[in-house]
């Protein structure tokens, strides 16, 4: 099987092709069928075998049609929550998150505590459509009233099981 077969846009294609990849590790596999059907997903696999592009890359493809260059805030909504317990794998996801959606209109930023909370509140108020957060930062955001998700179309739980122990 390759990327290709997964029924991919063709910009992120070209994103996976940027990273050298071809075919998709056995989690990517798995995953990104039922994500792209809208069903929920459970999946554990070992470090390294590419777990964030499993859910990454078929939820850029599920907001895709909601893309738009605009500069707009209104055109750019929170459509996908990715919540992560530490601020190292946020920023990591957010990365990925990054890496695959270079090659279309859509935007992305990362929310963690320890650092200066108004730039990531101006960076929200922009709007972004792919939010990655860790919880605790996500609460102070809540709290102060700059963010909706009334256009939130899926929920990432990275490392679920360190989520839910928090």
């Amino acid at each position: 099987m390759r990327f290709t077969d997964l029924g991919l846009a063709p910009e992120l294609l070209r994103a996976i092709a940027d990273q050298g990849y071809s075919e998709p590790t056995p989690i990517q596999a798995q995953a990104i069928p039922v994500v792209l059907a809208g069903r929920d997903l459970m999946g554990g696999a070992q470090t390294g075998t590419g777990k964030t592009a499993a859910f990454t890359l078929p939820l850029l493809q599920r907001i895709l049609p909601f893309a738009s260059p605009s500069p707009s805030p209104a055109r750019h909504p929170v459509r996908v929550l990715m919540l992560a317990p530490t601020r190292e794998l946020a920023i990591q996801v957010h990365e990925s998150v990054q890496t695959y959606s270079r090659h279309v209109p859509i935007r992305s930023c990362c929310v963690y505590g320890g650092v200066d909370i108004k730039a990531q509140i101006a960076e929200i108020r922009c709007g972004v459509e792919v939010l990655v957060a860790t919880p605790g930062r996500l609460l102070d955001l809540v709290e102060q009233k700059c963010l909706h998700f009334n256009s939130v179309q899926a929920l990432v739980l990275d490392e679920a099981d360190r989520m839910l122990d928090m």
